[in-house]
């Protein structure tokens, strides 16, 4: 298995609903036209046994930024109509 390192190209803290939520843009070392996210809490809806974990890549900073943002707004709206926290990855 190769080993991957990372660059942290951004960093948000945001609270939702008391919970304080960390994630990061990331994109590898030795390729700067790849990015993902990193979210330290996933969230779960009422009808969901699992927890809604984003696994995506994507060819540009700013629809990895833009579909970060969007999850941070899905994890808010879900929290309000009595969704759940799950915890995501350690960092």
């Amino acid at each position: 298995m190769a080993i991957v390192i990372y660059t942290v190209l951004k960093e948000f803290f945001v609270e939702i609903h008391g919970h304080a939520v960390k994630a990061r843009i990331l994109s590898p070392v030795h390729d700067a036209n790849t990015f993902t996210f990193q979210i330290s809490l996933f969230f779960k809806s009422k009808s969901a046994a699992d927890a809604n974990e984003p696994a995506s890549t994507f060819t540009s900073y700013a629809t990895a930024e833009r579909h970060l943002l969007s999850y941070l707004e899905d994890f808010q709206n879900t929290l309000d109509l009595g969704g759940e926290v799950a915890q995501g990855s350690n960092f």
